[in-house]
């Protein structure tokens, strides 16, 4: 990666803490669940229809269509307007060509915390400061966090686009594919304190048992919710 000269490549890379949501993964414990090597049954998350082989997945250039094998999977109106979903779907199928894409999940969630994180925010949720900045930021954090070539290829492009405020929404939509291809189940709970492990994998095994999902993951929302006990969505 490039040296910044910039001094936003200066800033101090925030440690891997999210302040307001908590991640927890559970698996179940009698069954593991793997990804096959690629997918090849075509769908679009732009468009409802199927599309054929897309030749831009070597070289990340532009998002157009996503590829899954399960029918299982269901898309929802809103990614197919959404080119946020073309970028994430794009990643997750050059990961999965590359027999990285667990990888490649895991330093997504490494780099979103550090994006989410208030150092971060102070640069990224600034009018003031310009694209330039905010792109040498993204590549400065992906840098110090020697995050995989894939997903930095995809966020220099981004840069070079002037797309530095779609970063975290692409980011956040490759988590969802990944959520639905592996088979998990994400559960929102939210509470005015941090909720004690032990309860989140009471509710994580309800909602397992309940719906037969091979994995779940719990997000505590830590904010104030008055004097109700806490609640979840899935």
């Amino acid at each position: 990666m490039d040296t910044l000269s910039s001094p936003v490549s200066t800033i101090k890379v925030p440690a891997l803490h999210l302040a307001h949501r908590e991640f927890y993964h559970f698996k179940t414990l009698s069954t593991s669940y793997q990804l096959p090597p690629h997918l090849t049954t075509k769908y679009n998350p732009i468009s409802n229809k199927t599309t054929t082989q897309f030749p831009y997945l070597k070289t990340l250039h532009s998002p157009q269509s996503y590829t899954s094998q399960s029918s299982s999977l269901r898309s929802s109106p809103n990614i197919h307007r959404n080119p946020a979903s073309g970028y994430a779907a794009a990643l997750v199928d050059i990961s999965q060509c590359n027999n990285s894409l667990e990888t490649v999940q895991k330093d997504v969630e490494r780099l979103l915390k550090l994006l989410q994180s208030e150092q971060a925010q102070a640069v990224l949720a600034n009018p003031l400061v310009g694209e330039k900045n905010k792109g040498q930021l993204v590549k400065e954090l992906a840098k110090k966090g020697k995050m995989n070539r894939l997903l930095v290829r995809l966020l220099k492009m981004l840069i070079n686009r002037n797309k530095v405020t779609m970063v975290s929404e692409v980011l956040m939509e490759f988590l969802r594919i990944y959520d639905e291809l592996s088979g998990t189940k994400v559960v929102l709970v939210s509470s005015k304190k941090k909720m004690e492990e032990g309860e989140l994998f009471g509710i994580a095994r309800t909602v397992q048992k309940l719906s037969g999902a091979v994995k779940v993951k719990i997000m505590n929302l830590i904010g104030v919710v008055g004097d109700k006990l806490p609640s979840f969505a899935v």
